[in-house]
């Protein structure tokens, strides 16, 4: 019987949930290839990068784009289930968030192996071990736009396209962006106004358009999957 707490139940149903709780031998299993190419560049700079901020990171998870990053999925920062539970970014993590993105990339085309969820800051913002005076959502984007710029240099080419999911992550992208769009990154599709997948958002109506934000998603993900020959 399926527990009640498991937030992803498509990912828990076809047995890729990525929790220490519920499924601990698929979290041992992204360890031991977390070096592995082609994501073994990006999680030794998630190590580099622990060291320097003092944060806890999730890493990259290895089964994420691995014929190329063709999309960068971009949203604000990790839920206590990446940081905690399952230790990656990833769409088999055991939250809301991850099973819509899953359920929207099922219904649109969009395939795993050709995009690379992320976010704009990579450490979960709220971790109550790290909470202090000040410790906000925006001085923590602003805190965390070098690691953003180190991350995009070392993509192993240029995606296609860029989505940004909720309005956090269209805020830093833009403030990031200010002193110019990298030259290698002119040529990629922005999504910018992208809703963020989390269930209280992903239910809920556009005041703007009067359209649902599930519709949206499926929308932005269904002509990422076809600009990049998903579909």
């Amino acid at each position: 019987m399926r527990p009640n707490y498991v937030k992803n139940k498509l990912a828990y149903e076809r047995g890729q949930l990525l929790s220490k709780d519920f499924a601990p031998h698929n979290v041992e299993d992204r360890l031991a290839r977390r070096y592995d190419d082609p994501r073994g560049v990006l999680n030794m700079w998630v190590d580099e990068t622990r060291e320097r901020t003092g944060e806890s990171i999730p890493y990259f998870d290895p089964d994420a784009g691995v014929e190329g990053v063709k999309v960068l999925m971009l949203l604000q920062d990790p839920s206590n289930a990446a940081d905690g539970e399952s230790g990656f970014i990833s769409r088999y993590n055991n939250d809301p968030t991850a099973h819509n993105v899953y359920k929207t990339c099922e219904l649109t085309g969009l395939r795993y192996e050709t995009y690379l969820p992320w976010n704009v800051v990579p450490w979960w913002v709220a971790n109550p071990a790290m909470n202090g005076p000040g410790r906000t959502l925006a001085s923590q984007a602003a805190r965390a736009r070098p690691y953003l710029l180190q991350l995009l240099n070392l993509l192993p080419a240029p995606p296609e396209v860029i989505i940004l999911s909720g309005n956090e992550a269209q805020r830093a992208w833009r403030n990031a962006m200010k002193s110019g769009v990298p030259t290698f990154l002119r040529q990629a599709r922005v999504f910018d106004d992208c809703p963020h997948p989390s269930g209280q958002a992903y239910n809920n109506v556009d005041k703007k358009t009067g359209i649902k934000n599930s519709i949206r998603l499926e929308r932005v993900f269904a002509e990422a999957a076809q600009l990049v020959g998903n579909i």
